[in-house]
């Protein structure tokens, strides 16, 4: 595995260093191998290293400090846009290196005050490395850093290393080639300078780009185990229900399941928040779904399908989206899936997993039918059953 994670690091290094994710450090990296008084090896090792460190102990840090995830994302705009002012404006770019330069010169030198700058750009470049981010997560829910993450990490860095080591050597050889370049390199950073505050303002207002790692983060979070609490906090009875639908064919008989709990811990909704209390004397269908679940995915039409169908006779539906990976805890991913699948019931965002230990969830996609009196009369686990909950809705909706 460690090998695997390695080779998978590599690759993606080397494509979010292709990626506009590079942006904001490009201009600098080019600009380092461009300058012939300063080698660009210690800019490109001392990014390496920084965001190599970070992304590794950021996140251990971050679990035992309460720093909201929002804080850390408007902390990185700010530092694009003064790095892309420091581009334009040499007085202010000299402000931001006075900290450096009053470092012991015999310390530091030209070229480890380049490995200084490339700790700097290091932290700008940290959201950029987002399959390492996927691994950090699962690290930071234990407080642990363990053999696998540091292979990815490091697979990760060298890819990104070498790719921004090309970049930062084609920078040398163009300028070794072209006078043009020379004459015009201060009007090269200030146009670099307004395309780093550009692209800063275009994150702040949510603008999209492409980003070619984010398949790739992805598929390495699927590696990765995923950190689904598995204890049950359901009732007895509850959990035996749920024990047995695992394990046996669905039926067309409704079952005494007992009541049924209410939604707990919910962090966001998709539509107007609801609660079972309020819903009391409608038949109500809970379904646990994420949205990265192909399962779940194929189950949602024939939820939709009833909702159209049994709405005007009393049925609600409520999605409990239950993440199963770290990707899938973002709200406007959430969103989007609504969105894209076409759901109209409300979905409710469980990120926490307090509902679904309540209801003693253990699989994607779980559905729980609760009659009018609160009672959960049929639990169907997987996909599949579709006739038999159906059968069970029109029961339970002519049921007085």
């Amino acid at each position: 595995m460690d090998v695997a994670l390695v080779l998978i690091g590599l690759v993606g290094g080397v494509i979010t260093a292709l990626s506009p994710c590079i942006l904001p450090v490009l201009p600098v990296i080019f600009l380092s191998g461009a300058d012939q008084n300063r080698r660009p090896y210690p800019v490109v090792a001392g990014l390496v290293t920084s965001f190599s460190l970070l992304t590794l102990l950021g996140a251990v840090l971050l679990a035992a400090l309460p720093i909201p995830p929002g804080a850390i994302r408007w902390a990185g705009l700010v530092a694009l846009v003064l790095l892309g002012i420091g581009l334009i404006v040499p007085r202010f770019e000299a402000i931001l290196e006075a900290p450096f330069a009053r470092l012991p010169q015999r310390s530091v030198g030209r070229d480890r005050g380049g490995f200084v700058l490339g700790l700097v750009l290091g932290t700008v470049y940290v959201p950029c490395a987002g399959p390492v981010l996927a691994a950090i997560t699962v690290a930071g829910a234990t407080g642990k850093v363990g053999a696998g993450t540091v292979a990815l990490a490091v697979g990760f860095a060298v890819g990104t290393g070498v790719t921004l080591m090309i970049f930062a050597l084609a920078g040398r050889a163009v300028t070794a080639r072209v006078a043009a370049f020379r004459r015009r390199q201060r009007a090269i950073r200030v146009a670099s300078g307004v395309a780093v505050v550009l692209l800063a303002v275009g994150l702040t207002f949510d603008v999209n780009l492409p980003n070619y790692g984010t398949a790739l983060n992805h598929e390495i979070q699927r590696l990765l185990p995923a950190r689904v609490p598995t204890g049950s906090g359901a009732p007895p009875v509850l959990a035996a229900c749920v024990s047995q639908a695992l394990y046996t064919s669905p039926s067309d008989r409704a079952e005494d399941c007992g009541p049924a709990p209410a939604l707990t811990g919910i962090t966001n909704w998709v539509g107007d928040p609801v609660t079972l209390a309020r819903l009391r004397g409608k038949v109500v269908l809970v379904d646990f779904w994420t949205f990265d679940c192909i399962n779940c995915r194929h189950v949602i039409p024939h939820i939709e399908d009833w909702y159209a169908r049994y709405h005007a006779q009393g049925l609600e539906v409520i999605g409990v989206h239950t993440p199963e990976y770290s990707f899938e805890h973002e709200f406007t991913g959430v969103q989007k899936a609504v969105a894209k699948y076409g759901i109209t019931y409300p979905v409710a965002v469980d990120n926490d997993y307090k509902t679904w230990q309540t209801y003693g969830v253990q699989a994607w996609p779980s559905l729980f039918l609760v009659d009018a009196m609160g009672q959960v009369r049929h639990i169907a686990v997987g996909e599949g059953g579709y006739d038999e909950t159906e059968s069970l809705i029109r029961e339970l909706l002519t049921t007085p």
